[in-house]
């Protein structure tokens, strides 16, 4: 008998110490945080998340725009202009020999933009890298015709359509953006 007092009085000591360490430690977390920051950083997380959803319900919208990855990326021309399997075939090698003859001034490039993350970044600098982006721009014109070349007249109507409907597309889109902007209360 008397050990069975003993043991609940035991298990009531811990339990009431255990008790007052949860109780005694949940005050100094809230004090850790104020609750305006903590309502204020879950409201605005909420709003991103919320203009997120709506933006990848509008892009859901456009026609022929789910399950796609990046619109206008060469994997997109290639489904939408059905091209046959050697077209295909020409197509990426005219891809690989562009990066291959642009792979060094793209690895310039790249340098550049770390001296310029890094805030050593010149005007030479800056004068190396726009007549690098004028090459690789170059290069990428040469793909687009060379690409013209292996299409045929229907694929070739096709592509104008698609590229007539992006620039339409991204105006709209540049024309909702400013109108966001402008409608943003100072």
């Amino acid at each position: 008998m008397f050990l069975r007092k003993g043991l609940l009085g035991a298990m009531g000591i811990i339990l009431a110490a255990g008790m007052g360490a949860a109780f005694s430690q949940e005050p100094q977390t809230q004090s850790q945080t104020s609750p305006g920051l903590d309502e204020t950083f879950r409201r605005d997380r909420i709003e991103r998340l919320e203009r997120q959803r709506e933006r990848w319900e509008r892009r859901d919208g456009i026609e022929g725009h789910r399950d796609m990855g990046r619109r206008g990326g060469i994997g997109y021309l290639i489904r939408e202009l059905n091209l046959t399997e050697e077209q295909r075939q020409q197509s990426r090698a005219i891809l690989q020999r562009r990066l291959e003859s642009t792979k060094l001034q793209r690895g310039e490039l790249f340098k550049l933009r770390e001296k310029r993350i890094a805030g050593t970044f010149t005007a030479e600098d800056e004068a190396r890298a726009k007549a690098l982006r004028q090459e690789i721009h170059t290069a990428m014109e040469g793909v687009r015709t060379e690409m013209a070349g292996v299409l045929t007249a229907e694929q070739k109507a096709k592509l104008e359509e698609l590229k007539k409907e992006r620039k339409e597309s991204m105006e709209q889109r540049m024309k909702e953006r400013e109108e966001r902007l402008n409608s943003k209360p100072e």
